[in-house]
């Protein structure tokens, strides 16, 4: 399978194909080059047989901090003046993500910080293994973006856990996040990758055509309970995203270094911590 990319690393050893998100000076922000490559790594590794189990983690300080805001800006500006972004559809899929499509299993490993499209990329796989001190964040409420969108968050979470993130903007802790059976690990930083490791070693010696029934199984189940038509029509809905929070984009969009940083800073200033905290 190919494995040279721009933003990921990808090792295949044996039946594992290990890929981590390679945007450490952005804190692994997912740009629309890096949801096309990881779709391509998807495709390769579902028609090679000798792949039995993907896993993912991140380089650097965390794993991710979300979308790149840049190119969700790009994108929601296009969509204000009435005009088709090219890269639209990566964004507002007819339906759920590719991974959740997936048929082999997918197992995420993650430290520090997860933003709320890395949160919603990681619901779609089969198991997550967390580091402690993991903060899993969905903060981008308080600029009015949060229409929930195809998201399995939804069925993963409970329902007043989910409000919160979604009308107040919020964040929970790994601990927290294993509570609610989120992860199904929380183990030390220094430890996630050989944790990761572990658990992709056990499911690549399973049968793999009884894992992948079962897995498509079950995945067929939840369509059948819904999150089928709730990707097809929420994914759909106007976010009014620049309209509501025009000052916030406005810093995005200064051509300058930290604009993100100071815009997201700004965004924050005024939330109580402790509210916040699920």
């Amino acid at each position: 399978m190919h494995t040279e990319y721009e933003t990921l690393l990808i090792n295949v050893d044996g039946p594992i194909v290990e890929v981590l998100l390679n945007r450490p000076e952005r804190r692994n922000a997912i740009n629309f080059q890096m949801v096309r490559e990881f779709n391509s790594v998807l495709a390769d590794a579902k028609n090679d047989d000798s792949v039995r189990v993907v896993t993912v983690c991140g380089e650097g300080k965390v794993y991710s901090a979300g979308h790149d805001l840049t190119d969700v800006r790009a994108v929601a500006a296009a969509v204000e003046r009435g005009e088709r972004h090219p890269e639209v559809d990566p964004l507002l899929p007819e339906g759920l993500m590719p991974c959740w499509y997936f048929p082999k299993p997918l197992i995420a490993g993650v430290h520090s910080f997860v933003g709320p499209e890395a949160l919603k990329t990681i619901a779609n796989f089969d198991f997550v293994i967390a580091a402690s001190g993991t903060r899993f964040s969905y903060e981008q409420s308080r600029i009015r973006t949060s229409a929930p969108g195809g998201n399995p968050l939804v069925f993963l979470l409970p329902m007043r856990v989910w409000k919160k993130l979604l009308l107040l903007g919020g964040w929970f802790s790994a601990e927290q996040a294993l509570d609610f059976h989120f992860v199904q690990r929380v183990v030390d930083e220094a430890d996630l990758r050989a944790e990761v490791r572990a658990w992709a070693e056990q499911l690549a010696m399973m049968p793999p055509r009884d894992v992948q029934v079962a897995k498509q199984g079950i995945h067929r189940q939840y369509e059948l309970m819904g999150l089928a038509d709730i990707a097809l029509v929420q994914n759909r809905l106007p976010s009014g995203a620049l309209e509501q929070g025009g000052d916030f984009w406005s810093q995005v969009g200064e051509a300058k270094s930290g604009c993100v940083r100071t815009a997201v800073g700004a965004r924050d200033s005024a939330a109580d911590l402790g509210i916040s905290q699920i």
